[in-house]
């Protein structure tokens, strides 16, 4: 998958010899996608990279994103206001003839490409000021060899690898980017929601991109639902440049109209002028209705068609052949490979053992009414011992590490489903999480998201109860009763404040079983 970066690289450095020469405003465009696309990418590959030099290179790029983003912005809009002048005009002379008059929005246009031209010039300063830098930092060259190291350039990752960690990273990247577009829902049909608009114009551009990454990994490269959300960007794109019409020139005409006016004022725009804008102004507002119509017939038509259903499923069910694993790994295997895993934070190996045999001792004390099987048992053990393999970052978001290490575990012989059981427990067993609140749930089959609540129940419960790690509780004995469990805690010394910490995380105990869990 690493392969895909030295195109990206290539394709954002090409074009600065034609950004700095600034004949074409392609060569700005080109590199400014470009330049995007290489930071959609590079995240995904972050743990291939030290952190300094991610963190600069990531900084570099985004320095050269923003300077791009002023002059092809002051680009759009002057290409813009070209085509619609001309389209006016033609229009105008069909209806009147050629009698020396001009639309009613010729001054606006005249006045605003005049401003933009400007803008654009001091634009295309900060450009090549950044393009200096660029060049300086040296970073171009060393994300080339980076990318591209001889050594790795000949290995074969090997095709158990493939079929194992990348799937369920890239099943999670992409379910998290739609949740986010489908997160802006509730402002679709409000004409008015323009700041709502625009992000979810950014939402469904970041969902592209990381389907573009991910791409590979599936039968038909998801070329589908990528034509569909690249649609839904483009009319928002179009919406966008009306409220940004809209927006300017309304402050044109405010600024204007409190100003006072002294006779030698050449640059500021005459009645006339202020005329002709308000013009150009009621013509982007109306066209920006007829953009929002059309937006939200398009959106809804995705809902009916049942575009987003189709490609959750085909996240889990429509892999290339070489993304799927050979079949179900043995428990020894499984077993096997988690533990140098749970060796990523060797200072917390103890505690996570612990926690391991404390939550095996539930899981069978239970087992009369949960039904669940060996395997799931394994599952448990699995996910006990890497539950807190993300605290080598620190403790703070350390749940949601854990959960990011063990998706991207190429040498976890698990498939997505199992492996997503595992993964969100480990999100789930500090503070208020659970497993619905992350991206992997949806994804999964039924039989597994009530697995992943059961078993993230039984890991919160005996995670609370080495809450000092220090080993403090030797055992737990369950009493299952009518609608409660009684769970009878065995201590070397007082365990008060591990049986506290239980009892604050026995809330999705009872969400997942439907009886209550009470520590004594």
């Amino acid at each position: 998958m690493i392969r895909r970066l030295p195109p990206l690289l290539e394709a954002f450095a090409q074009e600065i010899d034609g950004v700095r020469v600034s004949d074409d405003i392609e060569y700005i465009h080109r590199m400014r996608v470009a330049s995007r696309r290489l930071r959609a990418a590079l995240p995904v590959f972050r743990p291939c990279f030290s952190q300094k030099s991610y963190g600069r290179w990531m900084a570099s790029i985004a320095g050269i994103t923003r300077a791009l983003g002023e002059a092809r912005d002051a680009d759009v809009q002057i290409a813009f206001l070209q085509k619609y002048n001309k389209k006016q005009l033609a229009a105008w002379k069909k209806r009147h003839g050629d009698d020396g008059s001009e639309p009613p929005a010729a001054l606006a246009v005249r006045y605003l490409l005049s401003d933009l031209s400007s803008h654009r010039a001091r634009h295309q300063q900060r450009v090549l000021s950044a393009l200096d830098s660029l060049e300086k930092s040296g970073v171009v060259p060393e994300m080339r060899e980076a990318f591209c190291p001889p050594a790795a350039s000949d290995r074969r990752i090997p095709r158990q690898a493939l079929a194992y960690g990348i799937p369920t990273l890239a099943a999670a990247r992409i379910e998290s980017r739609l949740l986010a577009l489908l997160s802006y829902e509730p402002w679709v049909n409000h004409p008015d929601a323009v700041a709502e608009h625009h992000a979810t114009r950014i939402a469904a551009k970041k969902l592209r991109y990381t389907m573009e990454i991910y791409g590979p990994v599936y039968r038909r490269g998801l070329a589908k639902p990528h034509a569909r959300v690249r649609m839904i960007q483009e009319i928002l794109g179009d919406l966008h440049d009306c409220d940004v019409w809209i927006d300017a020139i309304t402050r044109i005409l405010l600024k204007e109209r409190s100003r006072f006016r002294s006779a030698n004022e050449e640059k500021r725009p005459d009645t006339a002028t202020l005329g002709s804008l308000k013009v150009f102004l009621r013509d982007r507002e109306k066209e920006r209705i007829l953009l929002h119509r059309r937006f939200v017939r398009y959106w809804e038509s995705q809902f009916r068609a049942g575009t987003w259903d189709e490609l959750r499923s085909t996240l889990v069910t429509g892999r290339r052949q070489r993304f799927v694993p050979a079949g179900i790994a043995p428990v020894a295997e499984v077993r096997a490979a988690a533990e140098p895993i749970a060796a990523m934070a060797p200072e917390l190996l103890t505690h996570e053992r612990h926690v391991t045999r404390l939550a095996l001792m539930l899981f069978d004390g239970t087992r009369p009414f949960h039904h669940l099987t060996a395997r799931d048992r394994l599952l448990l053990e699995c996910a006990a011992m890497l539950h807190d393999i993300g605290w080598k970052g620190g403790r703070r978001k350390h749940h949601e590490r854990s959960a990011r290490a063990i998706i991207a575990a190429e040498t976890l012989p698990l498939d997505i489903e199992e492996r997503a059981v595992i993964a969100l427990a480990a999100f789930s067993h500090r503070g208020r999480r659970s497993p619905e609140d992350h991206p992997l749930y949806p994804l999964i089959a039924p039989r597994y998201q009530e697995r992943s609540l059961a078993l993230s129940a039984l890991l919160r419960v005996a995670d609370g109860l080495d809450y000092e790690h220090l080993g403090t509780v030797q055992e737990v004995h369950c009493i299952i009763s009518t609608g409660f469990v009684s769970c009878d805690v065995i201590a070397e010394t007082d365990a008060a404040v591990e049986k506290d910490h239980a009892r604050g995380k026995a809330d999705l105990f009872l969400k997942a079983f439907g009886r209550e869990l009470v520590i004594r």
